[in-house]
């Protein structure tokens, strides 16, 4: 049985005003206003979601919505109806992180991991990815391994066109990739030593790889393995990178990095040569939007960049306890359109 209920989706600023209920206060439509490019796309009023991962299904016209802290993953239609796509399994608590759709083979691709709960006895962890049937998000098949440290987990992952997977461990610095060949999960290539690796893309000819390490981008040659450390402007930040996104030729990332004492948030588009070898230029499509609270990944749709804007990991104390609810955020999903003039990194 599915079970259903209303997001509040605010598709422009038209939206955002007509949306002047009970379950969207007015702070909404004025954040929304004030802020330079981003928009609120949808607002869902379970505070305590936690979500890390998003992705859009061009099929079906949905976005799948992973919660890191609720063992499950959410279905939304551009109407905004939210429907429990993956409900919680008893015994197996699981965060999920970035996922991925095939859409050739209607799969929905999904890393998670585990970790211990205040006050639980220490015990084996575990960091997997699993195949969802998009049909009836029946499990196909899962790949797990143990988790060696706190942060050795499965992050993000992408897709080539024959069905090649390749996903990125945290800590642990390594490319995993599941060739659909042998349907097993194996070692690619490791990172620098020193290097956590988070957001992952594919081009669309499968020829490279993308990839997030601390605050570098890398291009991974996929025929030789040969990894390069992408050059950047030497006035431009980048930052430490959640989500990574080719599009267009360029890559879209979600980021953060210190100024100081404070900790600035954007999202930003990093300009490419057809010889994909370096980056020309950083623009910032938005940055520290008041509704900031740890944004992380997204997924491109009709030429907007939809992402989660409010992970709220900084909401837990360092026992691992969430705030209480009047303190935590309503889960907002913004967007920002990709074919305006942006603005460039100083």
């Amino acid at each position: 049985m599915k079970i259903v209920c209303r997001a509040i989706v605010l598709v422009g600023f038209l939206s955002a005003t007509c949306a002047c209920s009970v379950e969207n206060p007015p702070a909404a439509r004025e954040i929304a206003e004030e802020t330079g490019r981003s928009e609120i796309a949808f607002r869902l009023a379970e505070r305590d979601l936690i979500p890390e991962g998003l992705c859009y299904d061009p099929e079906d016209d949905v976005f799948y919505l992973g919660s890191i802290r609720k063992s499950k993953i959410l279905q939304i239609s551009r109407d905004g109806e939210v429907e429990i796509f993956v409900a919680p399994t008893e015994g197996q608590d699981r965060g999920y992180l970035g996922m991925r759709i095939d859409t050739d083979r209607r799969v929905l691709w999904a890393n998670w991991h585990q970790d211990l709960k205040p006050g639980e006895p220490e015990r084996p962890l575990w960091t997997g990815i699993s195949k969802f049937d998009l049909e009836d998000g029946s499990v196909i098949r899962e790949y797990m391994l143990e988790k060696t440290d706190k942060n050795h987990l499965f992050n993000d992952v992408a897709i080539a066109r024959d069905g090649t997977v390749y996903l990125t461990s945290f800590s642990y610095g390594m490319i995993y990739t599941i060739d659909p060949a042998t349907d097993e999960i194996e070692e690619f290539l490791p990172m620098p030593e020193g290097v956590w690796n988070n957001g992952i893309d594919i081009t669309p000819d499968g020829r490279y790889l993308f990839v997030v390490g601390s605050d570098r981008i890398f291009k991974v040659d996929l025929e030789t393995k040969e990894l390069l450390a992408l050059p950047s402007p030497e006035d431009g930040v980048i930052g430490y990178g959640d989500g990574l996104y080719f599009h267009d030729g360029s890559l879209l990332a979600v980021t953060g990095h210190r100024e100081g004492e404070q900790v600035v948030n954007r999202v930003i588009r990093l300009r490419l040569p057809e010889t994909l070898d370096r980056i020309d230029t950083i623009e910032v499509l938005d940055r520290d939007h008041p509704l900031y609270s740890n944004p992380t990944t997204g997924a491109v749709a009709d030429g907007w960049f939809y992402y989660i804007a409010t992970a709220q990991f900084e909401k837990f104390d360092e026992a691992g306890n969430l705030a209480p609810w009047d303190e935590l955020s309503d889960t907002y999903i913004l967007r920002l359109p990709l074919d305006e003039p942006s603005r460039r990194s100083p």
